[in-house]
């Protein structure tokens, strides 16, 4: 569908015609690749440091395509 698909090309034509992280018919293997990932991070995370607190509320991006935080203030303690 897309020539020379594994290039780099910034003016390739009909940029939007791809295969992404989207859902539905044509979801990509590398979302789920990608959450496992994120999993495994956060679990590493979280055996070295089980007491990360949120000290405040989170801020949420105002976007219909994100669903994300702009900020989030945390207290990470040190390990001994």
């Amino acid at each position: 569908m897309i020539e020379n698909p594994n290039a780099y090309i910034i003016d390739r034509e009909r940029p939007r015609q791809h295969m992404s992280f989207g859902f539905g018919i044509h979801r990509c293997v590398g979302n789920r690749v990608a959450e496992l990932q994120l999993t495994v991070l956060w679990q590493e995370i979280l055996k070295r440091f089980p007491d990360i607190q949120v000290l405040e509320e989170p801020r949420r991006t105002h976007s219909v395509f994100v669903k994300g935080y702009e900020t989030m203030q945390v207290m990470i303690p040190t390990r001994n």
